[in-house]
């Protein structure tokens, strides 16, 4: 895969006392009664980089709201703590890879036979946020002419996810959109542990801001003296809304061999989008309590993102031309190869899938 946004190959899925395993539910799966697994209810591993977070709960909802229970499949999520997880389809151990869109192009390109079956969130929803007392110093805030918020980055460390990362891939095109070259001109720092992390690295000094999604952004602002630099779900870029961000990917091989399975868990997510949409007062309810947010940070963590989620999870097309502009913008300016001009939107998506789910669905 290209260098720009490829990640190495996570490790196994971890099983042990100190892996990143979602406890509560593989507990549930390895509980599951002996005729329920004998009646054939397939189950899938499937991949995200943090156990917890507003981009990855439609998942979450439709297991805990029993969604894919209906749709006849078990669902055992893991957290990598990396930012690109998508080379681990290349093994066997995980099933589907919950991530941004722009993480798989390049490796198609480069022949990674891999597909994006359904679309989750409609906004590149990992926010920036920097210290108080450095956009300060700068002069900008968050109602800055946006020119005044790229050009703030010059010079700032920034936590990121990791090489590859959403991250780290939305932080160079911040910095191109304002003429920087993020390789010379901006500080872009790769924190192992999550939110966690970000914070202790704020609070340690060794950072000046970070980009991640809520609720750790929320803590930042409420705990760590931050300020948004740029909130990206109320108050995005120019181009960035909507867009085409949290996917669930595939490899050609589970496409083939294990297409029943795929189709039952697009079914869970497709219930489980209509179901926020249809009623956002009860999934509200359950995000604020799985997400475990601090009370002073629940009310704001809901306005930025209770409205993020596409109604419809089958891949729009119409969404494409942005994200590929988004990558070919990374890309050069880490000197690699635009993304061919023949990759077309056939190449990326398999929109069968979803189709099968929402017939079967009504």
């Amino acid at each position: 895969m290209m260098r720009a946004l490829a990640a190495p190959l996570p490790r196994p899925l971890p099983q042990g006392a100190g892996g990143s395993v979602l406890r509560r539910t593989l507990l549930g799966a390895l509980a599951a009664p002996a005729l329920v697994r004998a009646q054939g209810v397939p189950t899938l591993n499937t991949m995200r980089s943090t156990a917890k977070s507003w981009i990855w709960i439609a998942e979450d909802y439709a297991r805990e709201a029993g969604h894919f229970e209906r749709a006849g499949v078990r669902v055992v999520p893991n957290a990598s703590g990396r930012g690109n997880n998508v080379p681990a389809l290349a093994g066997s151990g995980v099933d589907v890879v919950l991530g941004d869109q722009s993480a798989s192009l390049p490796g198609i390109a480069q022949g990674f036979r891999v597909r994006t079956i359904l679309q989750t969130v409609n906004r590149y929803a990992s926010h920036v946020v920097v210290k108080r007392a450095a956009l300060e110093r700068l002069g900008v805030d968050e109602g800055s002419p946006v020119a005044a918020k790229y050009a703030a980055l010059r010079g700032l460390t920034l936590g990121t996810t990791g090489p590859g990362s959403a991250t780290d891939t939305l932080l160079r095109w911040l910095g191109v959109q304002g003429g920087l070259d993020p390789g010379r001109e901006m500080r872009l720092q790769p924190v192992q542990g999550g939110g966690p992390g970000m914070i202790a690295g704020l609070q340690q000094g060794a950072l000046d801001g970070f980009c991640l999604s809520s609720p750790t952004s929320d803590v930042a602002i409420l705990r760590a003296g931050c300020a948004y630099l740029f909130d990206m779900v109320r108050r995005p870029p120019p181009g960035m809304a909507p867009f085409c961000y949290i996917v669930a990917t595939v490899s050609e091989r589970s496409l083939a061999g294990n297409r029943e399975a795929l189709v039952r868990y697009a079914m869970g997510v497709a219930s489980a989008l209509r179901s926020i949409a249809a009623d956002p007062g009860a999934f509200r309810a359950f995000a604020l309590r799985f997400l475990e947010l601090d009370p002073a940070v629940a009310e704001a963590a809901w306005e930025g993102n209770g409205a993020i989620f596409f109604a419809d999870p089958t891949p729009d097309p119409a969404l494409f031309p942005a994200t590929r502009a988004f990558v070919d913008a990374v890309l050069v300016s880490q000197k690699e190869p635009r993304l061919p001009g023949s990759m077309a939107f056939e190449a990326v998506y398999d929109t069968s899938v979803a189709a099968e789910a929402l017939r079967r669905l009504g």
